[in-house]
């Protein structure tokens, strides 16, 4: 059994928490600065809590760490965390820019550990059928893909300045999302970009509403669709449009039942309204491989080089935002 800890005891800990024992390993120790924090974290799952990063790493018992505090403590926990010789799953994005990114690659992206990037949607049933079947040759040669993922109301406005505004924190997803699927090299980009939802994002000198329109050398086109308000739920929704047809991964809703009444002839339940339900099983899946790739000594099935070209694609969008115009990233 794989001894992990966790850094950081918010509600994404609890998450990973719960899926340590799904994965068959043992949660160690966690720790946060917020002490209290720590300490209800750890009393639900028997782990030890620590004072310091340094205590934690210090352990022998702990052979994996996941990183799931701030964005902008993420540099600094992965490379301390590996540099101690630990595997380390980091929640996204890899960093607040991609200076710090390559950074991080050139100091530990060479060891011989698991260092893996917390793009869970990778992992998600519907998601993951749809690459398969795409990658099997299903459609032919895919010509477009449209990414929907649109929040069913912003974050805290706490949140927001520290995570790196809305291409890095949110449209980072479906950056990764895009290379995932279109498995070409994205050549050029434009984005539009707005705050229609709360003037309080746009004084803080973010967006909330936004459309990326990208392209690859062949031709391939991809558009993201991304709001920070959706009233009918948790919109998540993958086109995949090819020569010889079409495969959709659909929102999923709370139940399946269908009502059939004057006012809606078989509408279906309401979306699920929060990521952590939707996504359930692909946070529970990504650790399960997370894991079984320490144990084995394998290499990261979400590599540090696909944080930081998710952040080539945001910090790309952020200009095209700046300048209005379509950016080349040969």
């Amino acid at each position: 059994m794989t001894g992990v800890a966790i850094l950081g005891a918010g509600r994404i800990a609890h998450v990973h928490a719960k899926a340590i024992a799904a994965a068959g390993s043992r949660f160690v120790a966690v720790y946060d600065k917020v002490e209290e924090a720590a300490r209800k974290l750890g009393a639900l799952y028997g782990a030890v809590v620590e004072g310091s990063v340094d205590a934690l790493l210090a352990r022998k018992d702990v052979e994996a760490v996941i990183v799931a505090t701030p964005t902008d403590t993420h540099v600094d926990y992965l490379v301390r965390c590996a540099e101690a010789g630990k595997s380390v799953l980091c929640e996204k994005p890899l960093a607040l820019n991609t200076a710090e990114a390559r950074g991080c690659l050139e100091r530990v992206g060479a060891l011989p550990l698991t260092l893996q990037i917390g793009f869970n949607r990778r992992f998600d049933p519907s998601h993951h059928s749809l690459q398969c079947a795409l990658a099997a040759g299903e459609i032919g040669a895919l010509e477009q893909l449209v990414i929907t993922s649109r929040d069913p109301a912003p974050p805290p406005l706490s949140y927001l300045p520290n995570s790196g505004g809305l291409f890095k924190d949110m449209t980072i997803h479906d950056f990764d999302m895009a290379r995932w699927l279109l498995q070409e090299p994205v050549v050029a980009l434009y984005a539009q970009g707005a705050c229609l939802v709360d003037p309080a994002i746009a004084a803080l000198g973010d967006i909330d509403t936004a459309t990326v329109a990208m392209r690859t050398q062949s031709g391939r086109q991809c558009t993201i669709h991304n709001s920070r308000r959706a009233v009918y739920g948790y919109d998540q929704r993958i086109e995949a449009h090819g020569a010889a047809g079409m495969l959709v991964s659909s929102n999923h809703h709370e139940n399946s039942l269908l009502r059939y009444r004057a006012e809606s002839a078989g509408a279906p339940g309401p979306l699920q309204n929060f990521y952590l339900d939707r996504y359930a099983d692909s946070y529970r899946l990504e650790l399960i491989a997370f894991l079984h790739a320490v144990q084995e000594g394998r290499p990261a099935a979400v590599s540090l080089q696909d944080g930081l070209e998710a952040l080539r694609l945001a910090e790309a969008a952020q200009e095209s935002l700046m300048t209005q115009r379509p950016v080349s990233l040969v």
